[in-house]
């Protein structure tokens, strides 16, 4: 969920983050009675990255750039995922997309896709982002929308940033740099988190399929 800040301090971030957090609290409180109780038994050493319990994800529509709209029916039948991040990323975003483009590489099959979604559409379109991934050699599928969208979308993965507008056009954007797991059925199922291990998370990629094809 995006927010203005006048200016960039260690105050303000603070205080739009802990805005932010709240009112994602209060977005998670009121959704509580519509999801369903969790019925699993998860593991003690999932806990700290399984989503408990699994999220559908709200109807969207992303822009592709190539006139093709990308929509939940994207992630169904398929591992997917999902990183919201912006073309001005690097160096923070580095670790991520290289974790993603290593699991790429071991999950090398149909069965396997990665997104990322653009945040800083009001500053670049789908097209800069793609272009920027391409130019890092990142095969992965990048999409965008209206901030309304995007912010909606956020909110349900709990995907975290802060767009900071200058007077002078320029601009920055903060965010945290979580990698998100969506399973066949189109839920978010699992949040990585950095630091990332490649080994780590590659293990925990492969408990995760063989406790989704245990328990649903």
């Amino acid at each position: 969920m995006a927010k203005r800040c006048k200016g960039l301090n260690s105050k303000c971030f603070l205080i739009t983050y802990l805005t932010i957090v709240g009112f994602l609290l209060v977005l998670w409180m009121n959704r509580l009675p519509l999801m369903s109780e969790e019925q699993r038994d998860i593991p003690v050493d999932m806990q700290a990255y399984i989503a408990s319990p699994a999220r559908p994800l709200p109807a969207f529509s992303l822009n592709t750039g190539n006139k093709l709209a990308l929509t939940n029916t994207w992630f169904d039948g398929k591992w997917s995922l999902v990183y919201f991040s912006h073309s001005h990323c690097m160096p923070d975003c580095e670790p991520a997309l290289q974790t993603m483009k290593n699991i790429q590489s071991n999950f090398a099959n149909a069965d396997f896709q990665f997104l990322v979604i653009g945040i800083g559409i009001e500053h670049e379109t789908v097209d800069d982002l793609l272009d920027f991934l391409r130019g890092k050699q990142l095969n992965f599928t990048a999409a965008t929308a209206t901030q309304d969208v995007i912010d909606e979308l956020a909110s349900s993965f709990i995907a975290l940033f802060l767009q900071t507008d200058y007077a002078d056009g320029r601009y920055q954007i903060e965010q945290e740099h979580h990698l998100f797991v969506v399973d066949p059925k189109g839920r978010k199922y699992a949040t990585f988190k950095p630091p990332f291990n490649q080994a780590r998370i590659q293990a925990e990629f492969l408990k995760l399929r063989h406790f989704y094809a245990k328990t649903e």
